[in-house]
């Protein structure tokens, strides 16, 4: 299937302690992501296990 991304923009501004910075920081560096794409694919997430719909992660590149 192909990307279908639109260019809906949504910005998100995320202030973290120094040890919540740390987490996120080691999370994306685990996962070979940026802290972006990081963020973006693991809010993505949230919000699916919230409605209930299954995660496809090649839905969330």
């Amino acid at each position: 299937m192909a990307n279908q991304r639109t260019n809906r923009k949504v910005k998100l501004q995320v202030w973290l302690n120094l040890e919540e910075h740390q987490l996120l920081s080691q999370a994306a560096t685990e996962t070979g992501q940026g802290m972006s794409s990081y963020v973006r694919s693991t809010v993505l997430k949230a919000i699916k296990a919230d409605l209930g719909v299954s995660v496809d992660n090649r839905s969330n590149q």
